[in-house]
């Protein structure tokens, strides 16, 4: 059954640290895969204090496709990263999609996400690990297990209908439901500043009645060439102080309201590049 708000252009979300290694084929792996979809797109990166060559590598892109790059002066933080580039892509896009910069998210599956929000009345979707079809490939051991037992564990404190994948970084979001996100919390859409940024935002979503749904994907970690960045043993005490600060944050009785008010970057330094009307050279702008 179709929707009546139909997805016409999505806005692609990577936030990204030290990325030169995989950027450039995610870049191009997306400009291949959205330049024939039926909606429009727009992929804002968030460089967030690169020191290696990130912020130039999207900056070069910008000329063949449409890329915003927002700069962190200093590194803030994956958590900092996904506040700045939700709030800034929640102006840009009807459906928001954030992907790892690492390589590891095929930008197929973007299509299915529009595809699913077009028939179905859902606040966001989710390219889980644990739906039937999906397969891993490449990553180590230990972090499967980690993903495994977290998923348990959400499912048995902080259940919430249709969700198995509780930590992916590969989500769509519609523009009216982060709207109401970034309106109830604000400046505090994202507290946590390392991985567990992903569940404390879901957790959110959870807090004010946001529907949910599921799809397959393949996740492909045996594409990435740079080294991770995670830390296991803090993500893991992470994990239960985010549950315990949340578990209890239940959907209130009526919706908040979205008001479809642009929605303000938190203040960072910044610069973003467009491509210019006529598609030739990037236009940069600053503020702090």
């Amino acid at each position: 059954m179709k929707t009546k708000d139909t997805i016409k252009n999505v806005a692609v979300v990577l936030p990204a640290y030290n990325e030169e290694k995989d950027l450039p084929a995610l870049l191009a792996r997306l400009r291949e895969t959205l330049s024939n979809q039926p909606f429009g797109y727009r992929v804002i990166i968030v460089d967030d204090g690169s020191k290696d060559r990130t912020a130039e590598i999207a900056t070069e892109a910008a000329k063949t496709m449409p890329v915003h790059l927002v700069r962190h002066g200093v590194n803030r933080g994956l958590g900092c990263a996904i506040q700045t580039g939700l709030s800034e892509a929640v102006n840009h896009g009807d459906l928001i999609v954030s992907m790892d910069a690492d390589n590891s998210h095929d930008p197929i599956y973007i299509a299915d996400m529009v595809n699913h929000m077009n028939t179905h009345d859902t606040g966001f979707v989710i390219a889980s690990r644990f739906q039937k079809g999906s397969v891993v490939k490449g990553v180590p051991f230990i972090r499967q297990g980690m993903s495994w037992g977290c998923y348990l564990f959400m499912k048995s404190i902080v259940p919430y209908k249709n969700v198995r994948d509780y930590s992916t970084g590969f989500r769509g979001y519609r523009a009216t439901v982060l709207q109401k996100l970034i309106q109830r919390y604000g400046g505090k859409l994202v507290e946590e500043s390392g991985f567990v940024c992903m569940l404390e935002v879901l957790l959110k979503l959870r807090a004010i009645g946001a529907k949910a749904a599921e799809i397959p994907y393949t996740l492909r970690y045996d594409l990435k060439e740079g080294v991770s960045k995670m830390r296991i043993l803090r993500t893991i005490r992470r994990y239960f102080s985010v549950v315990n600060r949340y578990r209890n944050a239940l959907p209130p009785k009526s919706p908040v309201a979205a008001t479809g008010r642009p929605i303000p970057v938190p203040a960072v330094q910044r610069v973003v590049v467009r491509l210019d009307s006529g598609g030739t050279q990037p236009q940069s702008t600053e503020a702090s």
